[in-house]
C-alpha cells in the first residue's frame, strides 16, 4: 500500500527483557526527553524514529516524548515537529493522561489546540473491538503473556493516521503481530519467523474476530 505508515507499539515494561547496549540507549533517549534537550531528542529520532513513543523502559510515569514536551511547556515547534516524527497525541501515560492533559494540568495553554487529538472513527462500539482484538492476542500467543508481561496495544493510535501499520513485538513469539484499520474491519497479521509463509490473518470487529484467508489487494496489507 503507497503511503502506509508502519510504526511499533513498545509492549515489554520488563527491563530484564532488553540487552543492555539497547537499555543504555533507550534511558539516554528518555534522559534527554525528560531534561528538555530537544535537539538530542531529534538527532536520535533521526537514528530510530520509531522511539519517539517509546517510554522509558520499566518507568512506572510511561511518559514517551511527547508526555515530557508538554509537561515541561516545550516550544510550539517542538511540539509539532515530535508530532511531525509521529508522536501519538493518543498516547496515554500509566496514570490514563494524553499529553493534552498534562499541558493542561500544567497550565501550557499555548499547546493545547495543537496536542488535542484529531481522530478518525473506529468502527463502533469501539471498547469492543479494542477488547476482541486483545482476545485474539492472547489467544493467539499462547503461553507468551502467561509467561512474560506484555503492555497489549490500544488501537487509539490507528486513529491518528489515515494509513497507519503498527506491529506489536512479542516476546516468545519470536514475531509479533501487525494490525490496520481497513474501513470498518480492524486486520491483523501474526507471524513468527518460524513461519514459512505470510503467517496468520485475521479480523476484528466489535461482534468478534475470525481468521481469514489472506487475498492481497491494493486496499490491503501487503
Amino acid at each position: 500500500m503507497i503511503g502506509v505508515e508502519r510504526v511499533e507499539w513498545d509492549g515489554i515494561p520488563d527491563r530484564e527483557r532488553l540487552n543492555d547496549w539497547y537499555l543504555e540507549q533507550r534511558d539516554r533517549f528518555s534522559d534527554l526527553a525528560r531534561d528538555a534537550d530537544w535537539n538530542g531528542v531529534f538527532e536520535k529520532l533521526g537514528e530510530e524514529p520509531w522511539w519517539v513513543n517509546f517510554p522509558r523502559p520499566g518507568h512506572r510515569s510511561g511518559f514517551a516524548a511527547l508526555h515530557q514536551a508538554a509537561w515541561h511547556g516545550a516550544d510550539f515547534a517542538v511540539v509539532s515537529r515530535l508530532i511531525a516524527f509521529g508522536a501519538w497525541r493518543t498516547l496515554r501515560a500509566r496514570d490514563g493522561r494524553r499529553a493534552v492533559d498534562i499541558a493542561r494540568d500544567r497550565g501550557q495553554t499555548h499547546l493545547l489546540q495543537l496536542l488535542e487529538p484529531v481522530e478518525v472513527r473506529l468502527p463502533a462500539p469501539a471498547d469492543m473491538l479494542e477488547r476482541h482484538f486483545h482476545a485474539l492476542l492472547r489467544e493467539r500467543t499462547g503461553s507468551c503473556f502467561e509467561e512474560i508481561e506484555h503492555r497489549l496495544p490500544p488501537l487509539s493510535p490507528l486513529t491518528e493516521r489515515p494509513r497507519m501499520e503498527i506491529y506489536f513485538r512479542v516476546v516468545g513469539m519470536m514475531g509479533g503481530f501487525t494490525y490496520w484499520l481497513d474501513e470498518d474491519i480492524l486486520r491483523v497479521n501474526g507471524r513468527s519467523r518460524m513461519d514459512g509463509d505470510d503467517g496468520d490473518h485475521y479480523r476484528v470487529t466489535p461482534e468478534g474476530w475470525s481468521k481469514i484467508e489472506h487475498n492481497p489487494t491494493p486496499a490491503s496489507h501487503a
